[in-house]
C-alpha cells in the first residue's frame, strides 16, 4: 500500500522490516510499530506517564506516520483511519512476488472518516444499551 499511494514512512518501515525478517510486516505489525510510536509521542506532549494525562494528549492527535493522516478520536478514543479495498490475487499471482505474499490488490482507499461511525451514532448506540454517553 505505501508503494502505491507514495507513502514515505510506510515504505521506509516495509523496506526495513523484509530486510530484517525476509517477509512483509502484516497490519497487527504496522500497528503494533505505530501505536507505540503515538504512545511515546503522547508521553513526551503530556511530559507525563500518567494516564489521564496520556490520554489528554492523545485526544483529537492527528498524525501521518505510515499512511495517509490518521486521528486519535476525542469521543470514544479510536483510531480513525482510511480502509482500503482490496481484491485477493489469485495463487499464481502472488507466488510471483519475491517472498511469495502478493496476496490482494488494492482497488481503492476510502477516508476513515466516511466508515467510522459519527459521534452521534456512537453516543446513540451506547444510550440505547443502558450507558452513559461519554467513556469514564
Amino acid at each position: 500500500m505505501p508503494y502505491q499511494y507514495g507513502y514515505q514512512g510506510g515504505i521506509e518501515f516495509v523496506e526495513r522490516f523484509a530486510e530484517r525478517y525476509q517477509a512483509y510486516p502484516s497490519s497487527s505489525a504496522a500497528s503494533t510499530y505505530s501505536v507505540l510510536f503515538q504512545y511515546k509521542a503522547a508521553v513526551e506532549r503530556a511530559q507525563s506517564f500518567d494516564s489521564e494525562a496520556v490520554i489528554r494528549a492523545l485526544e483529537g492527535h492527528q498524525y501521518s506516520m505510515l499512511k495517509d493522516p490518521q486521528e486519535w478520536r476525542a469521543f470514544d478514543h479510536q483510531n480513525v483511519q482510511s480502509v482500503q479495498v482490496v481484491r485477493v490475487n489469485n495463487r499464481d499471482v502472488a507466488l510471483q512476488d519475491q517472498f511469495n505474499e502478493d496476496f490482494f490488490e488494492i482497488l481503492m482507499s476510502i477516508p476513515g472518516a466516511r466508515v467510522a461511525k459519527t459521534e452521534q451514532a456512537w453516543r446513540d448506540e451506547w444510550l440505547a444499551a443502558g450507558k452513559t454517553p461519554y467513556l469514564q
